[in-house]
């Protein structure tokens, strides 16, 4: 699992994302309003998820959205339907934050407020 979830890391041009079931990393290298999504992934119950920024400029906006995944044939990719957002969070700096979602499949939807460089870190630990 883990392996495919490197190989499925998503590159969206001013965003890398990369990472394993329960260590994500945001790399960031964008201009002002540049958007990005990552793949998917699972927050098993009973999970903390640290949201640790190393920015040396501007500021990354993640909303957590919920989404459903429809495996319909195993030679076809999964079907990602996106669904509501359910935490936001806004990281420039050196700032952490620690939030609690719900057990659940999600992506990360990432938004650059100003200039936005360097590296967040999501981690989802047990509680």
């Amino acid at each position: 699992m883990a392996v495919m979830v490197l190989f499925a890391s998503g590159c969206s041009g001013n965003y890398e994302f990369s990472g394993s079931p329960d260590h994500h990393t945001i790399k960031v290298n964008a201009s002002d309003g540049a958007y990005g999504e990552s793949y998917d992934f699972i927050v098993s119950k009973d999970r903390d998820t640290v949201i640790q920024a190393d920015l040396s400029s501007g500021s990354l906006q993640i909303e957590f959205a919920h989404v459903t995944i429809v495996m319909t044939d195993p030679d076809v990719p999964e079907d990602v339907i996106v669904g509501q957002v359910e935490k936001t969070v806004t990281l420039s700096g050196k700032d952490q934050v620690t939030i609690s979602l719900p057990e659940d499949s999600y992506i990360m939807q990432v938004t650059a407020n100003g200039s936005t460089k360097g590296t967040v870190k999501i981690d989802i630990n047990k509680k």
